[in-house]
């Protein structure tokens, strides 16, 4: 029994969600409009919006622009503390990964960069932004800065692979260190753009910087993820 105080959209939000579950919808499976919506629970438009929202807060359901609301796929599970790449882990899970390298170039490393990697102000830096999806879905954005002087002629290479595993097969190159930072962030501008959601959507922001074994930059990483894509998870083996 739902308490007499609790905020009608609330009581919406339940309802749906019990429909939804009785109607076993699946992964990215289609809500009903939301008029259709409004009408089924005998409530406003409003309302039914605000059940809508929760939901999607609580990473269950998510909206696409222009088209409509759908069920949320489960969470890719993401352990920091292995070395394993987009595309491994992803495929590890039973999920489809996808890439696309939205522009590369040889750039002058960024000021915020230099005191971070170390290298000298003027000095060039590969630049690489990809989208990356989870079963056909946009999931992150990322911006990929890699020292051009471990890796000479990598803008050449397909960049629609890992970079990792690019980076050990051709360049024989293995991280020494990784230092990883995540927390939660709106996604704007760009990345909302790319991502097609509307901008101050909330997402999942993480920045990654390796160095190799002789402790010398090798790449920094800025990721925006949706909200609802991700679970963290790290296992600690007790010595």
């Amino acid at each position: 029994m739902q308490r007499s105080d609790t905020p009608v959209y609330l009581q919406v939000r339940d309802q749906l969600w019990q429909w939804i579950q009785k109607n076993q919808l699946g992964s990215q499976e289609r809500l009903p409009a939301e008029r259709e919506l409004a009408k089924h629970f005998n409530t406003t438009r409003v309302t039914i919006r605000q059940a809508l929202g929760q939901l999607e807060a609580e990473g269950r359901i998510f909206r696409s622009n222009r088209r409509g609301w759908y069920i949320t796929p489960r969470r890719l599970t993401y352990d920091p503390s292995l070395d394993i790449g987009f595309y491994n882990n992803v495929t590890e899970q039973g999920l489809t990964p996808g890439t696309e390298t939205l522009s590369k170039f040889l750039i002058e490393v960024p000021d915020w960069l230099t005191e971070i990697s170390g290298l000298a102000e003027g000095s060039s830096i590969y630049y690489v932004l990809r989208r990356r999806s989870i079963d056909h879905r946009c999931v992150v954005v990322e911006h990929n800065y890699i020292n051009p002087k471990s890796c000479p002629g990598l803008l050449d290479q397909d960049t629609d692979l890992s970079i990792w595993q690019l980076l050990r097969e051709k360049y024989n190159l293995v991280p020494g260190q990784r230092n990883i930072e995540i927390f939660p962030q709106a996604l704007t501008g760009d990345e909302a753009d790319a991502l097609g959601v509307n901008s101050g959507s909330a997402g999942l922001y993480m920045q990654r910087l390796t160095l190799d074994k002789s402790g010398v930059f090798l790449e920094y990483d800025r990721e925006y993820w949706l909200h609802d894509a991700l679970k963290v998870i790290v296992q600690v083996n007790e010595k």
